[in-house]
């Protein structure tokens, strides 16, 4: 008889998270409040963190201009927060044998904009199981994404501002291969 998701998570061992975490944000908005409909949250409230600060620049990008089809200039001044996080309880899917174990694969990881079924089923039976939060590889490949559970966090799990800047413009977009100029004489030889 097969398992149910349910019962697959549940049969995963949780880990603390600790460390430095990136995130942008709407000028304005509260910067943990957690947005609903995510990869990682259909009916609940998540908080999205990532690491390193590239993934986050590719993650605006994704959802602001590739999905939305604005112009990068054209984007609205964004909070770009530096935090610290120490969260209890989270499903670890950068470990492999996790991954394959709640029947998630790469490319459910790193589906376009949206289509996050399969994803969502996985964060509602963590929810149910009242973990804290997921770990995974970022849709973007690079890096890691913290999703927490805003409701299942206690206070002192809540990530504590560290930084905080403007983006008056969105960031240079790290998938865009750029080309130093040449430190090399062009001088020629006879």
């Amino acid at each position: 008889m097969e398992r149910s998701l349910v019962e697959r998570v549940a049969a995963i061992k949780t880990k603390s998270v600790e460390g430095v975490f990136y995130r942008h944000a709407a000028v304005k908005r509260e910067a943990f409040a957690g947005g609903i409909g995510g990869r990682w949250g259909r009916a609940f409230p998540v908080i999205y963190l990532g690491r390193p600060q590239d993934s986050i620049t590719v993650e605006a990008y994704r959802h602001l201009v590739e999905e939305v089809g604005i112009r990068p200039e054209s984007v609205r001044p964004r909070t770009f927060y530096t935090v610290e996080v120490a969260v209890a309880r989270v499903l670890d899917l950068t470990v492999k044998d996790h991954l394959a174990a709640v029947g998630l694969t790469s490319a459910q990881l790193s589906s376009a904009v949206d289509d996050y079924d399969a994803c969502q089923d996985v964060a509602a039976a963590a929810h149910q199981l009242e973990f804290h939060g997921i770990l995974a590889p970022a849709a973007t490949g690079l890096g890691q994404t913290l999703a927490i559970f805003r409701e299942r966090v206690r206070p002192e799990e809540m990530p504590a501002v560290i930084a905080q800047t403007t983006w008056h413009t969105l960031p240079a977009d790290p998938r865009v291969l750029r080309v130093a100029p040449s430190t090399r004489s062009s001088s020629t030889s006879t």
